[in-house]
């Protein structure tokens, strides 16, 4: 029994030595001599604060990416399942012991005591309930506790996709907290921190759970390395492209390379090179021994695992490093008044920036999607080339609200502001709906035996609730586009969504949710159900249209004529760079508001009017094979 350990303990501490080893090496220069340098608290402080968050990503990926993988990998019955889930939770109690040792060590830290200086109980108390920092501490210990209680008492999918989601969501009060609250694009950065701790648990646990979990998976190793090898390669598209968008926040310009926080994002830079080597050795080599000798295979895959491990674990060390380490301070002059003016066409189409989250977004859109048409094409299946068509054309739209000059501008103006949202609602959903994605989903990926949870079923569990509901009738989705629209004019949502990125994630994918819906529902082919009629569509893209021109109007009356209490909604951010408030000028956002919905709206009935002729046209039936797949797609869709 003891020889039998002893393997796996000697792997385990040759992967933690790797990430301690990194850590030392990247925080004893001029980063740890910073932090000591006004510092009172003492070495145990200076030093346990990045330790303890090497060991709370390792925990962290040691709870999440076991959950993941149980639910996309591992069926639901078997007895790697089930040990996926106590690894999930003997890490979540790991995770608990950092989180509050975290919180300890990061109030002594900000407090410049001593550790467990005399009377510093009563204030440490006083840190967890009314300080920001301390209250999301705690929060994160209290999210990493319940954690731990459910790895150990659940068993369905359903309440591991639940405990997977809590899990999730223990990796954000700590990003709040990091250093780039300091900065001015703190939002900005926060969102992609979360992305990148999330990329890294997925990508990390899910690889040394499979290792763990090598001998009982057995013969069904192939299909789990396969299935992980998928999660794997979106992990890595998400770290690149946080990793990116974080690092060019945090060094301001090129000079803040030669800085130790820039050498630190160097060197995590190039190992995510080598693991993106690994990667390829996993799917090009690996995945083709474990089909022709899975016994001998086996063995390789793990030893190449431990390698990659040992690599990802020197990249959590340079990352607890860097979170430690001041980034280089950037000047940031006050920008010149300029004349009180609306951007041009010009000046908004030349102005870009880059959000992480939807870059990622319509990167693995279109990846996605090439990749389900040609899995269909080589079956032998057919695809329309029109609809691949209009899903490019609309994911690049989507890129170019959600990147472009209107995200630039709609933290200043409320026109801007309006003018992605009603893109997002009525123009974006136009070209996505109709490249027919969910029936892509069906046709392309094979329906899973074993009970696991792939692409497929994942959006039908996702979408079926909602779909079911708007699909019964048009008028039922318009009700809750008229929903949507209260909430974003009407609610805290418009304020917090142009001062926050959270807050914009949350407008921009509501907004796109609920247009999409609408548009789908149109969309359905008439089967004589409630709603189907020509009539009855007609009636629902006319009230639309009322709802749309009432909203107009409303942002079209003169701000100063609005009670106090109003006038501050309107208020879309205090940081604006013109030299007088936004409120003084009238803006067009009305008028943005009209224009697009008009035109999106006539097209829709346009096409509804035409379909409903071509239905009628008796020599419909006549059609050639390319019109009835084409119909065949579309029906299948909605």
């Amino acid at each position: 029994m003891k020889k039998s350990r002893t393997k796996p303990v000697a792997v385990a501490a040759v992967i933690l030595g790797c990430g301690l080893l990194a850590l030392f090496v990247a925080y004893s220069t001029e980063a740890g001599k910073e932090a000591a340098l006004l510092d009172r608290t003492g070495a145990a402080v200076i030093w346990g604060l990045p330790v303890t968050k090497l060991v709370f990503n390792v925990a962290a990926a040691g709870t999440v990416g076991p959950l993941i993988l149980a639910l996309f990998a591992l069926p639901p019955k078997g007895k790697a399942f089930s040990k996926a889930l106590v690894l999930a939770g003997i890490s979540a109690v790991l995770w608990t012991a950092a989180a509050a040792a975290i919180s300890v060590l990061t109030f002594h830290s900000l407090a410049n005591l001593p550790l467990f200086s005399e009377g510093s109980g009563p204030i440490f108390v006083s840190f967890l309930t009314d300080v920001d920092a301390g209250r999301r501490n705690a929060l994160t210990v209290v999210i990493t506790a319940t954690v731990a209680l459910l790895c150990f008492g659940v068993q369905s999918q359903r309440t591991v996709a639940v405990t997977a989601v809590l899990a999730s969501t223990g990796l954000v009060p700590l990003a709040l907290n990091s250093h780039a609250a300091g900065g001015a694009s703190h939002a900005d950065s926060t969102v992609s921190v979360v992305m990148h701790m999330a990329a890294a648990a997925v990508w990390i646990g899910g690889l040394a759970t499979l290792v763990l979990l090598r001998r009982t998976l057995g013969t069904e190793l192939l299909a789990a390395v396969r299935r992980y090898s998928t999660l794997a390669l979106l992990s890595f598209l998400a770290l690149a492209i946080s990793g990116i968008a974080a690092g060019v926040t945090g060094i301001g310009t090129l000079d803040g390379l030669a800085t130790q926080y820039g050498l630190i994002l160097l060197a995590k830079t190039a190992i995510l090179g080598v693991l993106g080597v690994f990667g390829a050795l996993h799917r090009k080599w690996i995945l083709t021994k474990l089909e022709s000798a899975p016994g001998r295979a086996g063995t390789t895959f793990s030893a190449l695992a431990v390698a990659e491990l040992a690599v990802m674990a020197a990249a959590s060390g340079l990352a607890a490093a860097l979170a430690r380490t001041p980034p280089p301070t950037v000047s940031q002059a006050t920008p010149a008044p300029v004349s009180l003016r609306l951007p041009g066409f010009v000046e908004v189409l030349g102005s870009w920036k880059p959000d992480a989250l939807w870059i990622f977004l319509c990167a693995g859109a279109l990846f996605l999607y090439a990749a389900g048409v040609r899995r269909v094409r080589n079956r032998g299946g057919y695809w329309p080339a029109y609809r691949a068509g209009l899903w490019v054309a609309g994911v690049a739209l989507l890129f170019l609200v959600t990147n472009g000059g209107l995200r630039v501008y709609q933290e200043y103006l409320i026109s801007a502001h309006v003018t992605t949202q009603m893109l997002l609602i009525a123009v974006v959903p136009l070209l996505l709906v109709p490249g027919a994605p969910l029936t892509l989903v069906r046709l392309a990926a094979a329906p899973r035996q074993d009970g696991t949870i792939g692409g497929a079923e994942a959006l039908t569990l996702m979408l079926r609730p909602v779909m079911s509901t708007t699909s019964s009738a048009p008028y039922v989705a318009a009700a809750g586009l008229a929903a949507v629209l209260a909430a974003l004019y009407y609610t805290p949502l418009l304020e917090y969504s142009s001062r926050t990125q959270f807050g914009y994630q949350a407008m921009a994918l509501l907004a796109l949710l609920s247009g999409c819906l609408f548009t789908a529902s149109l969309a359905r082919p008439t089967d004589g159900g409630p709603g189907s009629s020509l009539a009855s569509r007609l009636v629902t893209i006319g009230a639309v249209a009322a709802l749309y021109a009432a909203h107009g109007w409303a942002l079209a009356q003169q701000t100063d004529q609005l009670p106090d209490s109003r006038r501050q909604e309107w208020l879309i951010t205090v940081g604006q760079p013109w030299d007088q408030p936004v409120l003084a000028v009238v803006e067009p956002a009305g008028m943005a508001m009209w224009i697009i919905a008009a035109g999106t709206l006539l097209a829709v009935a346009v096409t509804e009017v035409s379909k409903s002729r071509r239905r009628r046209d008796p020599g419909a039936r006549h059609r050639s094979a390319t019109e009835r797949a084409h119909d065949l797609v579309m029906s299948s869709e909605t």
